[in-house]
């Protein structure tokens, strides 16, 4: 489908970073996605609410890890929803006792969330008690510490960029109903992904990490693909054919000051949206590259404009400081 209209009627917002984070520059992401998807016909809409699942996983780990991260508002569901789906318990307002299961089941089907995440979730929970009979590896339950790699492999799987697939939408029945995703978004989270994977694998690499505890970075079920992340001698992995962006990654991931490194980062994942929108100006390509750039920008405006990057280096020290990443990984585990 075409919207003319509603992409001529796009307010611009210059990608200017500095801007935002001075508050010099006000963005109100949330409005502006509402008022999007309310244009938007079905189909669309829910391609759209599964680009912003990728938000509602980085709460749904936020919640389980207990970080001191702030929600954030633009994913699909809210606090109280990603309480219900990880803890399973029927919040403040239930009166006496849980609402029975089938109470439970009706509520959590509900929530806008991709069939593969929910079985992630389903699987951390650990259904089926000490007693049940024991499950395949696939649905066995997860640890903790396996639950953020699984619940990305399972956005990839749901937005198509887990497998080879045609061009044009691709059809997964991986969200309530099923539907088609749209090769923008198809081939954006495949790009998402080589970027989550190589910069683990970078960063795994720095830090003389053991190919045991590269496995548990990589977000990644091509073994070929898998194999090179993690025991690669390649400077760029063997990602260069694979991956149109390894090189000027790479060089972003060179950079010292991890602040900038951000910037840049971010300046390269804006590129790499408006380059896949080229093809798509008045198609939901075009108005997902806007809500992406958005999105970015939305990040940056969370801080403000003196403690801004003190708070943001704090944020991000969890993510690059070398003790805090082998630990996360079993580095330093007795």
């Amino acid at each position: 489908m075409q919207y003319y209209y509603l992409v001529a009627g796009l307010t611009e917002y210059p990608f200017d970073i500095d801007n935002v984070v001075s508050g010099g520059l006000r963005v109100d992401v949330p409005q502006i996605k509402a008022q999007i998807m309310g244009e938007l016909s079905p189909r669309d809409r829910r391609a759209v609410e599964l680009l912003y699942t990728y938000y509602d996983i980085e709460n749904i780990i936020g919640h389980v890890r207990g970080t001191k991260l702030p929600f954030n508002e633009l994913g699909n569901l809210s606090r109280e929803e990603i309480a219900f789906l990880t803890d399973r318990k029927g919040g403040e307002g239930e009166q006496a006792g849980q609402p029975l299961p089938e109470e439970m089941a009706e509520r959590e089907a509900k929530l806008a969330l991709p069939g593969a995440v929910r079985l992630v979730i389903d699987r951390f929970r650990g259904h089926g008690g000490s007693d049940a009979v024991p499950e395949p590896d696939d649905f066995a339950p997860l640890s903790e510490d396996d639950l953020e790699r699984e619940l990305f492999l399972s956005f990839y799987k749901a937005c198509g960029a887990a497998g080879e697939q045609g061009g044009g939408w691709f059809r997964t029945d991986m969200w309530p109903g099923g539907f088609a995703v749209p090769e923008y978004l198809r081939t954006w989270a495949e790009y998402d992904r080589m970027v989550r994977n190589i910069v683990a694998a970078y960063k795994a690499r720095q830090l003389g990490l053991t190919p045991e505890q590269k496995e548990g970075m990589i977000v990644e079920e091509n073994r070929d693909v898998r194999d090179a992340l993690i025991g690669g001698q390649a400077a760029d992995f063997g990602m260069k054919d694979r991956f149109p962006y390894a090189e000027e990654l790479l060089q972003v991931l060179e950079t010292e000051d991890f602040v900038e490194r951000e910037r840049r980062m971010d300046a390269l994942r804006c590129q790499m949206a408006d380059d896949l929108a080229e093809h798509d100006y008045f198609g939901i390509g075009r108005i997902m590259d806007y809500l992406i750039r958005l999105n970015i920008l939305h990040r940056w405006a969370s801080l403000d404009a003196e403690q801004g990057r003190g708070n943001f280096r704090e944020m991000v020290s969890a993510l690059t400081d070398p003790e805090k990443i082998a630990e996360s990984v079993g580095g330093t585990r007795g």
